[in-house]
């Protein structure tokens, strides 16, 4: 597999895991970013006191970390973050490279990125890669992984109607930017 291949998989995580994470996201207290733009988007794992949710994600953490050790060969991988993430109507996002540094919110250490989709039940919110012409329509429990680099600038279409719910993480080769709460549960 090369560097410009994305994977997707189709069901990686259950629908009934899926709605419960779209409740936990509901059930928690919204988190503001550093960045007005995420205001009342992004529920992190610190916030979320239920371990059976935080165990959950962990989880699917840990399988897409597997994905992306078999199917792109790194040597190692680490997460960087995860978190729940809610797009209401309206909301977009321009195009834009995650490992990018650039600004100061910037990552240049992040390798992976990946998304789990944990809804339909929306229009529009659809991701795009305009350097492939490529645009992935979402459905409930899919997985989405591509590398973080400039091969893979990508944005998010505007939300038209409906609530768009994801599972964002974030993988890096270099282990001193691992973050423990994504990490398996001791």
């Amino acid at each position: 597999m090369n560097s410009l291949d994305i994977i997707k998989i189709p069901g990686f995580i259950s629908d009934e895991e899926c709605a419960i994470l779209v409740e936990a996201f509901e059930n928690t207290a919204l988190t503001n970013s550093a960045n007005g733009f995420w205001d009342n988007m992004i529920v992190y794992p610190a916030k979320i006191t239920d371990r059976d949710i935080l165990a959950l994600m962990i989880n699917a953490s840990t399988r897409t970390r597997e994905v992306i050790m078999d199917r792109y060969k790194p040597k190692a991988i680490f997460s960087d973050s995860i978190m729940l993430c809610r797009w209401d109507v309206g909301k977009q996002l321009t195009p834009h490279i995650d490992n990018q540094d650039s600004h100061e919110y910037s990552t240049p250490w992040r390798t992976y990125s990946s998304l789990v989709y944990l809804n339909q039940g929306f229009e529009g919110g659809e991701i795009f890669f305009p350097r492939l012409n490529e645009v992935l329509k979402p459905t409930t429990g899919m997985l989405v992984i591509f590398s973080s680099g400039p091969e893979h600038e990508h944005g998010v279409k505007v939300v038209t109607a409906g609530q768009r719910y994801t599972m964002p993480s974030w993988y890096t080769t270099d282990e001193s930017h691992k973050n423990e709460l994504a990490m398996p549960l001791g």
